[in-house]
């Protein structure tokens, strides 16, 4: 070798060490949520952000509702690198870090100051469970909670212990959790729904508002139970490897672009989720609102069944979780 073709060839390797990323890296990030939702909007908002800090060498390129599958296609994709990252609610990040599923045990968090209380005490430890997956959470948000919707009205427990009770097949830990504490759960797909209400095959079904009102649910089942049975989260993660390609000294910045678009949608999915309950009532939504009573029958209807939950949830979170809610109590 030339000793001129020896001092190109070195120019050109201190060229791509040292501006390497500058080329350009494409992060194919997948969602289930439609384009124009409260996700989609922010999805879209991250994209700009990230090519703004990086001053165009990182590009997110964002495949909204549900074109690259569902949340399992979506992480098989992720594996194999088709996908570089995608978002996933509490039933997808499961199939990565089985104990998340904790958060979602039916009525053991009941309101949004438990859920951030017990949410900043976890996520450290969640998040090294993804890190150890080979995976990195950029930003944890919510997706909402989950409500009742029944075609007759339901109260009490026992409203709704007579009624069939449609359970997504893929929470297969909910519906076990409904069967032992005495409900009726029928495995049901999502798109296979509608028409089950339809028939009577199925009389009531778990969801958020945001969903029952987007698919028009509640017209077969005009009647909610104002009680949250369980948040849902959400989370955008990126793969491992494709984290790694990305700049150091621009990775916290892109950090914060994505956790102020995940704070963006919480807001906009508290503000949402009540625009949705109005919206229904005003085509038919019967509303069934707490009492300090009925509250009281349905935390002492599930108290006998706490322990038994530990058997189907990760049992270790649980506990875990619990006991920060009874320190959340004592304060």
């Amino acid at each position: 070798m030339t000793t001129r073709r020896r001092t190109i060839l070195f120019i050109l390797a201190f060229f791509v060490a040292a501006v390497g990323p500058a080329f350009g890296i494409t992060i194919k990030l997948a969602s289930v949520a439609p384009e124009q939702s409260p996700w989609g909007a922010a999805l879209n908002q991250m994209a700009l952000d990230w090519a703004r800090i990086s001053n165009g060498r990182v590009r997110v390129q964002v495949f909204h509702n549900a074109i690259a599958g569902e949340e399992s296609d979506v992480l098989r994709k992720i594996r194999i690198g088709q996908l570089q990252a995608g978002v996933f609610t509490s039933s997808g990040m499961k199939q990565i870090v089985p104990e998340v599923f904790s958060v979602s045990v039916p009525f053991m968090i009941r309101s949004e100051e438990q859920l951030d209380y017990v949410m900043e005490r976890i996520t450290p430890d969640l998040e090294e469970s993804f890190r150890e997956a080979r995976l990195h959470v950029l930003a944890w948000s919510r997706a909402g909670w989950v409500h009742f919707f029944s075609r007759d009205p339901v109260t009490y427990p026992d409203d709704l212990k007579v009624q069939r009770l449609a359970s997504d097949p893929n929470d297969l830990e909910l519906q076990q959790a409904f069967k032992l504490m005495g409900y009726t759960p029928i495995p049901m797909p999502t798109p296979e729904l509608l028409t089950s209400l339809n028939s009577g095959l199925v009389d009531a079904f778990y969801t958020s508002p945001l969903v029952a009102g987007g698919y028009q649910w509640f017209g077969l089942a005009p009647h909610m139970l104002d009680l949250k049975v369980a948040p849902f989260l959400g989370a955008i993660i990126i793969s491992d490897a494709a984290w790694r390609r990305i700049p150091n000294n621009i990775k916290d910045e892109l950090i914060a672009a994505a956790r102020r678009v995940a704070a963006q949608i919480d807001e906009e999915v508290r503000v949402l989720e009540a625009e949705a309950v109005e919206s229904m009532q005003l085509y038919g939504l019967e509303v069934m609102h707490l009492t300090p009573a009925i509250e009281e029958a349905w935390i002492e209807d599930i108290a006998g069944y706490e322990n038994a939950m530990l058997d189907l949830f990760d049992p270790e979170m649980t506990q875990r979780i619990r006991d920060i809610l009874n320190d959340f109590e004592r304060r």
